[in-house]
């Protein structure tokens, strides 16, 4: 547009003549604008061209928004990466290339039917891996919900909470017991320590290379040890105590002297009553062998002796004193 100057000494026809004259020479008649546009008026013509000019020369841009650009000739396109994000990379002959780099960050979170990352496979709450094995390195693995598989294996198991439950097997602490019955059955060898009943009374150990068992129940305490060759062994200062047919305080008990020597004492093999001591009345004439009682096992001594002629004896006969 030409610049036009009205001085203030100009007539009104001069400042009439002028501006007629940039009506029709500057801004141009609308008669004389292509058919393609269809504003009555410079401003929407001008805006119209520019979205003709668009279409031909450049492009519009959109986001998820629906928030529009356009793009013109000479304008710039800038597509900026973030970092572990997105990269973007121009090269000719025109090209723009986006992509994700090596290590991506996401802040937010990721949904996807199924991923994969190597031969890991993550989908719809299963994990499986190519492999045959899944690995958590020196990791902690924690679950509020349960675990469950054909075979757990590891050099430990710790649980949180007093009892855990492994199939019918419940452990509390420090104590083992059944869910479904009263009995906990051990198909193989058991090696322990000792061993000892529910209240302790009775223990199974091993003392001074001997398998023992011990008692500590009140007026019937034992202290015995099996030996290799199954004979029983009863240590220092052990009775043994029988309670008889009747349930009461009164019991036999059998006991020994201190040894100063290697004794043996043996039961016969027949059928009858131990004599001892206290017995009275006890011996009768068929537990007496012939010629088992001479003068030695009199208690008073009373012989009779017969005598020849000569004074010479001959035969005394014995007998027990009045």
């Amino acid at each position: 547009m030409a610049v036009k100057n009205i001085a203030v000494t100009d007539t009104l026809e001069t400042f009439r003549t002028t501006f007629n004259d940039m009506a029709a020479n500057d801004f141009g008649d609308i008669a004389l604008l292509s058919g393609a546009i269809s504003s009555t008026n410079l401003v929407a013509a001008m805006n119209e061209t520019i979205s003709i000019a668009t279409s031909s020369a450049g492009f519009t841009i959109e986001d998820s928004s629906s928030t529009q650009q356009i793009v013109g000739g000479g304008d710039i396109l800038r597509v900026f990466g973030t970092s572990n994000e997105i990269e973007a990379v121009v090269s000719a002959t025109d090209t723009l290339t986006i992509g994700l780099p090596n290590a991506v960050s996401i802040t937010t979170s990721v949904t996807s039917p199924t991923v994969v990352a190597g031969n890991l496979t993550l989908t719809n709450g299963s994990i499986t891996d190519s492999g045959g094995s899944i690995s958590f390195g020196n990791e902690n693995l924690a679950t509020t919900g349960t675990i469950n598989g054909g075979a757990i294996t590891g050099t430990s198991i710790t649980g949180s909470g007093a009892t855990h439950t492994l199939g019918t097997v419940e452990i509390s602490g420090n104590t083992l017991r059944s869910t479904d019955s009263t009995r906990l059955n051990i198909n193989d060898s058991f090696r322990a320590n000792a061993f000892e009943t529910q209240t302790g009374l009775l223990t199974v150990n091993e003392i001074g290379g001997f398998p023992f068992l011990t008692s500590s129940a009140s007026g019937g305490a034992i202290s015995a040890a099996l030996a290799i060759d199954a004979n029983l062994y009863l240590s220092t200062a052990r009775t043994l105590i029988f309670e008889g047919a009747t349930s009461n305080t009164e019991r036999t008990t059998v006991t020994v002297v201190d040894p100063t020597a290697t004794r043996t004492i043996t039961i016969p093999d027949e059928t009858g009553t131990v004599i001892t001591t206290g017995s009275i009345d006890a011996i009768t004439e068929s537990m007496i062998a012939n010629d088992a009682i001479g003068q030695n096992e009199l208690k008073s001594l009373v012989t009779l002796q017969i005598l020849n002629s000569s004074g010479t004896t001959l035969k005394t006969i014995y007998g027990a004193g009045a």
